[in-house]
Protein backbone atom coordinates (compact mmCIF):
# COMPACT_ATOMS: atom_id res chain seq x y z
CA UNK A 1 0.00 0.00 0.00
CA UNK A 2 2.79 2.42 0.88
CA UNK A 3 4.22 2.52 -2.63
CA UNK A 4 0.98 2.12 -4.57
CA UNK A 5 -0.47 4.88 -6.70
CA UNK A 6 -3.24 6.98 -5.15
CA UNK A 7 -6.79 6.48 -6.34
CA UNK A 8 -9.22 9.41 -6.33
CA UNK A 9 -12.83 9.03 -7.43
CA UNK A 10 -13.48 12.68 -8.22
CA UNK A 11 -16.51 14.45 -9.71
CA UNK A 12 -19.04 11.62 -9.28
CA UNK A 13 -22.50 13.14 -9.79
CA UNK A 14 -24.86 12.60 -6.86
CA UNK A 15 -25.48 13.13 -3.19
CA UNK A 16 -25.26 10.91 -0.12
CA UNK A 17 -27.69 12.99 1.94
CA UNK A 18 -31.27 11.80 2.48
CA UNK A 19 -33.91 14.16 1.13
CA UNK A 20 -35.07 16.70 3.68
CA UNK A 21 -31.95 16.31 5.85
CA UNK A 22 -30.84 19.66 7.30
CA UNK A 23 -27.77 20.96 5.44
CA UNK A 24 -28.39 18.56 2.56
CA UNK A 25 -25.96 19.79 -0.10
CA UNK A 26 -28.34 18.70 -2.87
CA UNK A 27 -31.01 21.03 -1.46
CA UNK A 28 -29.00 24.17 -0.66
CA UNK A 29 -30.74 27.28 -1.94
CA UNK A 30 -28.84 30.45 -2.76
CA UNK A 31 -29.00 33.31 -5.24
CA UNK A 32 -27.29 30.92 -7.65
CA UNK A 33 -30.56 28.96 -7.85
CA UNK A 34 -32.56 32.19 -8.23
CA UNK A 35 -30.51 33.33 -11.22
CA UNK A 36 -30.29 29.94 -12.95
CA UNK A 37 -33.89 28.86 -12.33
CA UNK A 38 -34.30 25.22 -13.31
CA UNK A 39 -30.93 25.05 -15.08
CA UNK A 40 -28.79 22.35 -13.47
CA UNK A 41 -24.99 22.32 -13.71
CA UNK A 42 -23.29 19.15 -12.40
CA UNK A 43 -20.89 19.94 -9.57
CA UNK A 44 -22.11 23.54 -9.42
CA UNK A 45 -25.85 23.42 -8.65
CA UNK A 46 -25.88 19.66 -8.10
CA UNK A 47 -23.30 18.04 -5.79
CA UNK A 48 -20.41 15.81 -6.69
CA UNK A 49 -19.18 12.97 -4.48
CA UNK A 50 -15.43 12.41 -3.99
CA UNK A 51 -13.84 9.15 -2.85
CA UNK A 52 -10.33 9.87 -1.64
CA UNK A 53 -7.46 7.61 -0.69
CA UNK A 54 -4.04 7.88 0.90
CA UNK A 55 -1.86 10.28 -1.13
CA UNK A 56 -4.71 11.56 -3.33
CA UNK A 57 -4.62 15.34 -3.85
CA UNK A 58 -6.47 18.17 -5.53
CA UNK A 59 -4.35 20.80 -7.27
CA UNK A 60 -4.54 24.56 -6.85
CA UNK A 61 -7.74 26.04 -8.25
CA UNK A 62 -10.71 28.21 -7.49
CA UNK A 63 -14.30 27.24 -8.10
CA UNK A 64 -16.11 27.58 -11.42
CA UNK A 65 -17.20 31.19 -11.92
CA UNK A 66 -15.37 32.00 -8.63
CA UNK A 67 -18.36 30.72 -6.65
CA UNK A 68 -18.41 29.74 -2.99
CA UNK A 69 -18.12 26.02 -2.25
CA UNK A 70 -19.25 23.83 0.61
CA UNK A 71 -17.63 20.44 1.18
CA UNK A 72 -18.71 17.76 3.67
CA UNK A 73 -16.73 14.67 4.74
CA UNK A 74 -19.32 11.90 5.13
CA UNK A 75 -16.97 9.15 6.19
CA UNK A 76 -13.36 8.29 6.78
CA UNK A 77 -10.08 10.09 7.12
CA UNK A 78 -9.60 13.83 7.19
CA UNK A 79 -8.77 16.17 4.34
CA UNK A 80 -6.05 18.79 4.64
CA UNK A 81 -6.78 22.13 2.95
CA UNK A 82 -4.46 24.95 1.94
CA UNK A 83 -5.84 28.31 0.84
CA UNK A 84 -4.36 31.49 -0.55
CA UNK A 85 -5.27 34.55 1.50
CA UNK A 86 -7.72 36.47 -0.72
CA UNK A 87 -5.53 39.57 -0.45
CA UNK A 88 -2.79 37.66 -2.27
CA UNK A 89 -4.80 36.30 -5.22
CA UNK A 90 -3.08 38.58 -7.76
CA UNK A 91 0.35 37.77 -6.31
CA UNK A 92 -0.47 34.03 -6.47
CA UNK A 93 -1.62 34.28 -10.11
CA UNK A 94 1.49 36.24 -11.06
CA UNK A 95 3.69 33.59 -9.39
CA UNK A 96 1.88 30.74 -11.15
CA UNK A 97 2.07 32.43 -14.56
CA UNK A 98 5.83 32.93 -14.16
CA UNK A 99 6.42 29.44 -12.72
CA UNK A 100 4.42 27.69 -15.47
CA UNK A 101 4.84 29.87 -18.59
CA UNK A 102 4.04 27.07 -21.07
CA UNK A 103 0.78 26.21 -19.31
CA UNK A 104 -0.11 29.91 -19.14
CA UNK A 105 0.64 30.33 -22.85
CA UNK A 106 -1.74 27.44 -23.71
CA UNK A 107 -4.55 28.64 -21.42
CA UNK A 108 -4.92 31.89 -19.47
CA UNK A 109 -7.02 29.98 -16.93
CA UNK A 110 -4.79 26.87 -16.60
CA UNK A 111 -4.99 27.02 -12.79
CA UNK A 112 -8.69 26.07 -13.10
CA UNK A 113 -7.60 22.72 -14.60
CA UNK A 114 -6.82 21.49 -11.03
CA UNK A 115 -3.59 19.86 -12.21
CA UNK A 116 -0.97 22.24 -10.80
CA UNK A 117 0.72 21.58 -7.47
CA UNK A 118 3.11 23.95 -5.69
CA UNK A 119 4.31 23.41 -2.15
CA UNK A 120 2.78 25.97 0.20
CA UNK A 121 6.28 26.58 1.58
CA UNK A 122 7.39 27.79 -1.87
CA UNK A 123 4.41 30.13 -2.09
CA UNK A 124 5.13 31.55 1.38
CA UNK A 125 8.79 32.05 0.44
CA UNK A 126 7.46 34.20 -2.42
CA UNK A 127 5.41 36.41 -0.09
CA UNK A 128 2.05 34.68 -0.61
CA UNK A 129 0.08 34.26 2.59
CA UNK A 130 -1.38 30.77 3.08
CA UNK A 131 -4.08 29.51 5.43
CA UNK A 132 -4.53 25.84 6.28
CA UNK A 133 -7.07 23.64 7.98
CA UNK A 134 -7.78 20.00 8.78
CA UNK A 135 -11.28 18.93 7.72
CA UNK A 136 -12.63 16.04 9.80
CA UNK A 137 -15.42 13.53 9.24
CA UNK A 138 -18.93 15.03 9.78
CA UNK A 139 -17.64 18.58 9.30
CA UNK A 140 -18.34 21.16 6.60
CA UNK A 141 -15.63 23.23 4.91
CA UNK A 142 -16.49 26.42 3.05
CA UNK A 143 -14.23 28.04 0.49
CA UNK A 144 -14.89 31.70 -0.12
CA UNK A 145 -15.76 33.15 -3.49
CA UNK A 146 -12.66 33.54 -5.69
CA UNK A 147 -10.48 31.69 -3.15
CA UNK A 148 -7.62 29.54 -4.46
CA UNK A 149 -7.25 26.26 -2.60
CA UNK A 150 -5.65 22.82 -2.82
CA UNK A 151 -5.16 19.88 -0.52
CA UNK A 152 -4.89 16.17 0.06
CA UNK A 153 -6.58 13.27 1.81
CA UNK A 154 -5.05 11.56 4.86
CA UNK A 155 -6.56 8.26 3.71
CA UNK A 156 -9.78 6.69 2.52
CA UNK A 157 -12.73 9.06 2.78
CA UNK A 158 -16.01 9.97 1.11
CA UNK A 159 -16.86 13.64 0.70
CA UNK A 160 -19.44 15.71 -1.15
CA UNK A 161 -19.32 19.26 -2.47
CA UNK A 162 -21.48 21.82 -4.26
CA UNK A 163 -21.25 25.51 -5.12
CA UNK A 164 -23.44 28.35 -3.94
CA UNK A 165 -23.56 32.14 -4.18
CA UNK A 166 -24.12 34.99 -1.74
CA UNK A 167 -24.97 38.59 -2.70
CA UNK A 168 -21.29 39.67 -2.74
CA UNK A 169 -20.66 37.18 -5.58
CA UNK A 170 -22.87 39.29 -7.88
CA UNK A 171 -20.03 41.87 -7.97
CA UNK A 172 -17.47 39.19 -8.87
CA UNK A 173 -19.45 37.07 -11.35
CA UNK A 174 -19.50 39.46 -14.34
CA UNK A 175 -15.69 39.87 -14.21
CA UNK A 176 -14.82 36.17 -13.98
CA UNK A 177 -12.83 34.50 -16.72
CA UNK A 178 -13.26 30.83 -17.45
CA UNK A 179 -11.21 28.19 -19.24
CA UNK A 180 -11.97 28.14 -22.96
CA UNK A 181 -9.79 25.15 -23.84
CA UNK A 182 -12.00 22.58 -22.07
CA UNK A 183 -15.41 21.88 -23.63
CA UNK A 184 -17.18 21.32 -20.31
CA UNK A 185 -15.81 24.47 -18.64
CA UNK A 186 -18.56 26.30 -16.76
CA UNK A 187 -19.64 29.79 -17.76
CA UNK A 188 -22.82 31.46 -16.56
CA UNK A 189 -24.73 34.23 -18.33
CA UNK A 190 -24.96 36.80 -15.56
CA UNK A 191 -27.86 38.73 -17.15
CA UNK A 192 -30.41 36.47 -15.46
CA UNK A 193 -29.14 37.61 -12.04
CA UNK A 194 -29.89 41.28 -12.56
Amino acid sequence: MKNSSPIYGADVAGSMFDKGTPWNLAEIKSILNDGLGDQKIPGVTNPYVYVGSWKSMFGWHKEDMDLYSINYVHHGCSKFWYGVDLRDNAKFEDFMHKAFPESHKKCDEFIRHKTTLVQPKVLMENGIRIVKNVHYENEFMISRAAAYHSGFNFGYNIAEAVNFALPDWLKIGPKVNYCKCIDFSVSIDMKSFY
